[in-house]
């Protein structure tokens, strides 16, 4: 199983400790759990991370946060090379996360937004959209 994480997902595990996110963050870091990431996913997650600590939303400082994903670009699969398809999806700024999903052969797509990667489209390439609390409940088994 390979995943992609959402940028939801990767802030929501710096949110809070308790939760699947965080769950499924601390397995990716520590090589447990098989990911990709391509160049314009790993920026949107450090775009999107740094916003938030400016917005007050994460009490997290920036250069912790920036350990932190160092750490899980260090583990992940990088597709240098997605393919691109866009567009596709009813936000464009997830089509970026389809394109690493497809280009990295992976299986799951975790996420909070399931509505933005309709199975009508995840399907022709074989993957499935996923919670985090739903993910960790089938690959825990």
């Amino acid at each position: 199983m390979r995943i992609v994480l959402d940028t939801n997902i990767i802030i929501s595990g710096l949110y809070s400790k308790s939760g699947a996110s965080y769950q499924l963050l601390k397995a990716a870091i520590s090589g447990k759990l098989s990911y990709t990431v391509s160049p314009l996913v790993a920026l949107e997650y450090e775009g999107k991370v740094h916003q938030k600590i400016e917005e007050g939303f994460l009490k997290v400082s920036k250069r912790d946060c920036g350990r932190i994903l160092d750490a899980l670009f260090a583990m992940a699969t990088i597709i240098w090379e997605p393919l691109q398809i866009r567009p596709v999806l009813s936000d464009p700024s997830d089509d970026k996360i389809l394109e690493c999903a497809i280009s990295g052969d992976c299986t799951h797509i975790i996420t909070f937004d399931k509505k933005h990667f309709p199975t009508a489209v995840t399907v022709m390439y074989g993957i499935k959209v996923m919670t985090a609390g739903e993910f960790l409940k089938i690959w825990r088994d």
